[in-house]
This record gives structure tokens, sequence and C-alpha cells, in this order.
């Protein structure tokens, strides 16, 4: 599925990937973060699997390449001893892509964090609200956002992403 924008914004979904949410205990947390090659606050590493920081002890890892089940196990054997819950989230979440010249201006209609690339730049992240709903906002490269989201909102944030370009004529679908 992808919608394109007169403007030259798209909106499409990812498929196939690999979600895993991943929590370690606070108390433990010295020296995990090199373990698994997990992103530092507010940060989006490049490896696989990708490493998304949602909160001190909490993380996202994303794969197109891995299975879950890897992923969980992965973590497993570099945790051991080590207090951490590693869930399949791959059925719960949908991703969008949203690329183009206007991306970042599209998604500030629905969220009160700076898009510009000197506040966001390439592999920054956060968890906000977006368009009343919670979601996870990454900058994947220049002009590109993945947006990560309850899969039972994915409808109702691509209607909205649509509509919401539609109305505003610098990128208008």
């Amino acid at each position: 599925m992808a919608e394109q924008c007169n403007g030259g914004v798209t909106i499409e979904r990812v498929e196939n990937l690999s979600i895993v949410s991943l929590k370690i205990a606070r108390k433990s947390l010295a020296g995990v973060a090199d373990k698994l090659r997990l992103a530092a606050p507010v940060s989006a590493t490049d490896s696989d699997p990708r490493s998304i920081w949602l909160g001190p002890d909490h993380w996202l890892l994303v794969s197109n390449s891995k299975t879950p089940d890897v992923i969980i196990g992965g973590c497993k054997h570099a945790l051991t001893a080590i207090p951490h819950n590693a869930v399949d989230y791959s059925a719960g979440l949908a991703a969008l892509r949203i690329v183009g010249p206007s991306a970042a201006q599209l998604l500030a209609t629905g969220t009160g964090i700076d898009l510009r690339s000197g506040s966001f730049p390439v592999d920054s992240c956060c968890r906000t609200r977006l368009a009343q709903i919670a979601a996870v906002i990454v900058a994947e490269a220049p002009e590109t956002y993945t947006l990560y989201v309850d899969r039972s909102y994915e409808t109702y944030l691509t209607d909205w992403l649509a509509e919401s370009a539609s109305i505003h004529t610098s990128y208008q679908c």
C-alpha cells in the first residue's frame, strides 16, 4: 500500500518486519547496551536488528531479515542471568513510512515534536502522540520517517495523513 501525494510525499506500509519489544531491569543496565548494540537515548541504530530507544530501559528491535524468534534468542543469549523481557510485537505494531520533501511538515500537523533536520536528525527517534494516538517516529534519512503505531490504528493514521496532506496545499494529495 502506497499513496503518492502531489507535493511529493508518499505514505506506505512497511511489510514483513520483525518487531521485538525489549525491556531490561534498570538495576541491570550497566554494560548491557554494548552487548546488544542498543541505541542511546532518543536515537536508533542502523544495525540488524535495528535498535530504537523508547525509554531508559526499553527498546524496539526491528529487522526485515531476522525472525522474532531469532531476535528473542539473541537477547536471551546475550542477557543470560540479566532480568529482561523480550516479546514479539510484530503482529501488534504497524510501520508506516512517510517520504518526501514535505514529510516533516505533514507530520508536524499532528505532533508538537520539532522534526526539522537540525532538531531531529537522521537516526533520531521519539515516542509521542501523532493525530491523537501513541506513535514512535524514527528519522530514517533526510525527508524519510518511519512511524510505529498500534496496528489497530493503522487505517485511521493512514487516512488522517492523507486527509491532512490534502488540506495543506504545499503537499496536497
